[in-house]
């Protein structure tokens, strides 16, 4: 006798969006968070024109399991907090990201009007020094076997990196 199969079919309604997300996917649903808004993706861009804007999402192999992933910046619902997310397909990775962001989203306090993604290719990456304190104990270099992600938060760069040894994400600052 033939089985149904509803667990499956029910994960997969519920994981779809999360995993079927595109740039243009407004309105998908990631549980406690959300993609920007048609709205909040124009204030992020600002003026600069749309050919020219750093992304809002991404995607690379960040963790070397040779499945692409997804990196985009994402909004917590209950208070508006920018943050974020990246979809491995072992599971979802989710970083807070703007410190002076904790009281809803407010064009001129949020960093969302100069935030971007961008792909961090393999290789060597060295952190940018701009004060003395820096230059006297400069940050240490990172070396990625994999790709990772460049989250531009106004004046801030940070690098996320994977580290297969803890198997979850590092940062580094890389301009601040």
């Amino acid at each position: 006798m033939g089985r149904i199969v509803i667990v499956p079919f029910l994960l997969s309604m519920a994981l779809g969006p999360l995993l079927s997300m595109s740039s243009t996917a407004q309105a998908e649903d990631l549980g406690a968070w959300r993609v920007l808004t048609a709205e909040e993706e124009k204030i992020r861009v600002g003026e600069t024109p749309s050919s020219e804007a750093d992304p809002s999402m991404i995607e690379a192999d960040f963790d070397g399991d040779g499945r692409k992933d997804k990196a985009l910046i994402a909004i917590r619902k209950p208070d508006d907090v920018l943050g974020l997310i990246v979809l491995l397909k072992s599971r979802p990775q989710i970083f807070v990201l703007s410190e002076h962001n904790r009281s809803g989203l407010d064009v001129d306090q949020s960093g969302l009007p100069h935030s971007g993604l961008s792909v961090a290719e393999p290789g060597a990456w060295q952190p940018n020094c701009y004060d003395d304190e820096c230059f006297k104990r400069p940050p240490k270099k990172r070396i990625l076997k994999n790709p990772g992600i460049l989250f531009y938060d106004g004046p801030n760069t940070v690098l996320y990196f994977w580290e297969p040894r803890t198997k979850s994400f590092g940062g580094s600052l890389m301009v601040h």
